[in-house]
């Protein structure tokens, strides 16, 4: 063969490699290929236009869950807004549930007429579409008191018996354990006042407590409230307008009468 001739086959082959090489640049199969054209139409919209369109809605969307992740941090948790740094020492508040809290307390009382340990757990709905409620659980081990209450709502004032808690005190006689509540108000003021309290009748069947007479040996210890104060939950219940606090209700607790819960 004569050194033209294979001149010639030698560009022939090297054309050959090279639009090979260019091919394979071209259409790399670990690159997926789509089917129709990267400028073809999609529902009438150009190709390009589609792509960011659908760009600007991805980012849209990363910007609304970073706006409400940055809301959710202003508004802080359910626990915050009863400030559980005034908790008592005894107590703990947690979060089961969305727009609730539980707060749970266990409770040694050492004194001469009143030595035991006292479990209480309150689980407060504030954001309640049909008001603000709460339930709570009272427990005594020794005597195997396990003492629900449930269905309390904005506007009650009571202080309720606890079955088989009760002590017996010098020229008073039988004094009874009682759970205190009051709760009046809306999630935007929610006034709070829940605890323990010690109650007895006088011979004139009257009911005096604690928490608004002095009895000798008890007054010292009772009423021990958990929650003693005003709350406001509206920026997490999103409800509007400040709720009226019932006047004077601040001694209410003192001056009710002793209501059986159902």
């Amino acid at each position: 063969m004569s050194s033209r001739n294979q001149l010639i086959l030698a560009i022939v082959a090297f054309a050959c490699l090279a639009l090979g090489a260019t091919e394979g640049r071209l259409f790399d199969p670990a690159v997926p290929v789509d089917d129709n054209d990267a400028d073809e139409d999609v529902d009438g919209i150009p190709g390009d236009e589609a792509s960011g369109r659908s760009a600007a809605v991805t980012v849209d969307a990363a910007a609304s869950k970073l706006a409400s992740l940055v809301e959710s941090s202003k508004q802080g948790s359910m626990c915050e807004h009863i400030r559980p740094d005034e908790l008592p020492d005894e107590c703990i508040c947690s979060e089961p549930r969305p727009f609730s809290l539980v707060v749970e307390c266990v409770k040694a009382f050492n004194s001469t007429y009143f030595n035991d340990t006292v479990g209480m757990k309150i689980d407060l709905d504030p954001c309640n579409e049909e008001g603000s409620r709460m339930s709570l659980d009272v427990t005594e081990r020794e005597h195997h008191i396990d003492y629900p209450i449930a269905g309390i709502r904005a506007g009650e004032s009571k202080n309720i018996p606890i079955p088989g808690l009760a002590m017996i005190v010098p020229g008073v006689g039988n004094v009874g354990l009682d759970v205190a509540v009051l709760i009046v108000g809306n999630p935007d003021m929610l006034k709070l006042k829940i605890g323990l309290n010690a109650c007895a009748k006088t011979s004139t069947d009257h009911q005096v407590c604690a928490s608004s007479v002095k009895i000798p040996g008890i007054s010292n210890i009772f009423p021990w409230y958990i929650l003693k104060g005003s709350y406001s939950f509206g920026d997490i219940c999103g409800s509007d307008g400040i709720g009226e606090v019932l006047a004077g209700s601040d001694d209410t607790d003192d001056s009710v009468t002793m209501i059986l819960a159902e």
